[in-house]
C-alpha cells in the first residue's frame, strides 16, 4: 500500500464519519434551537479541542478524535453540575419538543440516507458484465446495451425495467438460447447468441450446499439441460462452481445434494435459482421524482433485511453468530468497506454514504439508555408517569447503556479482526 492510497483511505473513512454523524447531530441541534432548548456546544469528534468558535450562545467545535459528535445541550438531566440556563434548560421544555429533539436525529440520517440513495438512482450507469459469464463469452462487453432479446425490446427507462425485461426473457428461455441484439460503446448495432447459465443462490446456510451464487454444470452426472429449475434442482445431486464476486469460477464442488429450490433469486434464507446470462443492467438514470420515491422505499426494505439477517444469523448455529463469517460490522468491517466503496468511485461511496447513514439511524433507535431510543422511552415512561424519572436513576441508566455500547462494540470488532 502506498502514503497516497493510506492517505486516500483514512480520508474516506473520515468524510463518512463527518459526513454521518453531523446530519445526526444537525438533526438535533436544528430541533433544540427550534424548541428554545439552549445548546451550549455543537462538536465533531471526540477528545480535546482542535478548534472552537462561540456564536451567541452555541460553541462550535471540531475535536481531535473523529468518531462521532455529540450536541450538548443545558440541563440536559437536571443534575447538579449541569449548565444551567433557566427556562431554556432542556428538562424543562415540553415532552413533545424534547422527543422531536430527540428523534430528529434518527430522522435526518433517515432522510439523508434517502437523498443518497435517489442522487444514486439517478446517476446513469454503465451495464457491467460478468467475468466469465455466458454474456462474456458470446462478446457483450461492459457499457454494451442490450436493446432486444429474442425480438423483444428491452426497456431502459431505470434499471430496474431493464433488470426486470432481462429476468423475463431469460426466465422463459428455461436455459435455451437467446438472440440477442445489441449497441457496443462505438454505436454498432451487433447481434449475438447467449445460452443462460443455471445459477443457484443459496442463502441457506443449514445445508451442506456451499452457500452465494453456485453455477451448476452438472446434474445427477449429466451436463445441464433447459428446465425449470425448480424441477431439475429440487432434491437432485448436482456439481459445478461457486462465483466470485466479479462473476468468475471459484471453488468447484460436485456430488451435492440440493433439498427443496424455488424459482427466483435470492431470498434471503432460501434456496432459489434461475437461468441468468451474466450481465448486470445498467440505465440512463431515474427521473428525479422516481428516484427519490425509490431513495425512501429503500428504507423499509434495509430494516426489513437487518431484522430478518439477524434473527437469522442469532438463531442458526452453523451461521456462526454475530461475530461469524456472516455476522455484524464493527468499526474495522466498516472502515474496510469504506475503503472499498471509495476506490470504487464516487456513486458506489455515495451509495455507502446512504447505507451507513439508515445503519446509524436503525442503531440509534435500538432501546438501550444512552442511544437515541433509550431516551425516548424514558421520554415516554415520564409521559405515561406524569412526571420525571429521578435524574440520578436516568444518568445510572445511560452509564450502563454506554457501557453495553462499548463492550458490544469490541465485541463486534473481534469479528471484524477475525475476518481480515
Amino acid at each position: 500500500m502506498t502514503v497516497g492510497s493510506f492517505l486516500f483511505g483514512v480520508g474516506a473513512v473520515i468524510l463518512l464519519i463527518f459526513a454521518v454523524v453531523i446530519v445526526h447531530e444537525g438533526g438535533h441541534f436544528i430541533f433544540a434551537k427550534l424548541s428554545g432548548v439552549q445548546v451550549d456546544e455543537f462538536a465533531v469528534g471526540f477528545g480535546p479541542r482542535l478548534l472552537a468558535k462561540r456564536w451567541g450562545t452555541t460553541v462550535y467545535s471540531l475535536r481531535a478524535l473523529p468518531f462521532g459528535g455529540f450536541v450538548r445541550m443545558a440541563g440536559m438531566l437536571g443534575l447538579e453540575g449541569e449548565s444551567d440556563a433557566g427556562a431554556r434548560n432542556f428538562y424543562r421544555a415540553p415532552i413533545p419538543k424534547r422527543f422531536i429533539t430527540i428523534a430528529a436525529g434518527v430522522i435526518f440520517n433517515f432522510v439523508f440516507g434517502a437523498a443518497c440513495f435517489a442522487a444514486v438512482n439517478m446517476q446513469p450507469l454503465d451495464s457491467r458484465v460478468l467475468h466469465g459469464s455466458p454474456a462474456q463469452r458470446a462478446g457483450v462487453r461492459d457499457g454494451d446495451v442490450i436493446i432486444s432479446v429474442d425480438g423483444r425490446a428491452i426497456r431502459h427507462d431505470t434499471r430496474d425495467d431493464v433488470t426486470a425485461d432481462l429476468h423475463v426473457v431469460t426466465t422463459e428461455s428455461q436455459g435455451r438460447p437467446l438472440h440477442v441484439a445489441y449497441r457496443d460503446a462505438g454505436g454498432r448495432l451487433l447481434t449475438t447468441v447467449i445460452t443462460p447459465e443455471l445459477v443457484v443462490i443459496n442463502a441457506d446456510t443449514t445445508t451442506t450446499a456451499p452457500t452465494g451464487e453456485l453455477v451448476v454444470t452438472a446434474i445427477e452426472g449429466r451436463p445441464t439441460a433447459p428446465g425449470d429449475p425448480a424441477t431439475l434442482l429440487s432434491n437432485a445431486t448436482v456439481s459445478g462452481y461457486q462465483e466470485n464476486a466479479d462473476g468468475s469460477p471459484g471453488k468447484t464442488f460436485s456430488g451435492v445434494t440440493l433439498p427443496a429450490v424455488k424459482r427466483g433469486y435470492g431470498a434471503s434464507g432460501s434456496i432459489q435459482a434461475a437461468w441468468l446470462i451474466g450481465v448486470q443492467a445498467g440505465s440512463d438514470g431515474e427521473p428525479f421524482v422516481a428516484a427519490v420515491k425509490d431513495g425512501f422505499a429503500a428504507i423499509p426494505a434495509f430494516i426489513h433485511d437487518t431484522v430478518t439477517g439477524i434473527y437469522h444469523v442469532v438463531t442458526t448455529p452453523s451461521a456462526g453468530g454475530l461475530n461469524g463469517p456472516r455476522g455484524l460490522s464493527g468499526p474495522v468491517g466498516i472502515a474496510q468497506a469504506t475503503v472499498t466503496a471509495a476506490n470504487s468511485g464516487g456513486t458506489p461511496y455515495l451509495y455507502w454514504i446512504g447505507l451507513v447513514s439508515i445503519n446509524l439511524a436503525f442503531v440509534n433507535l435500538i432501546p438501550i439508555p444512552f442511544l437515541d431510543g433509550g431516551k425516548l422511552v424514558f421520554l415516554l415512561l415520564e409521559a405515561v408517569r406524569r412526571r420525571r424519572i429521578d435524574p440520578r436513576h436516568e444518568a445510572l441508566a445511560y452509564a450502563v447503556g454506554l457501557a453495553i455500547v462499548a463492550l458490544f462494540a469490541v465485541y463486534v470488532t473481534i469479528g471484524d479482526v477475525s475476518r481480515l
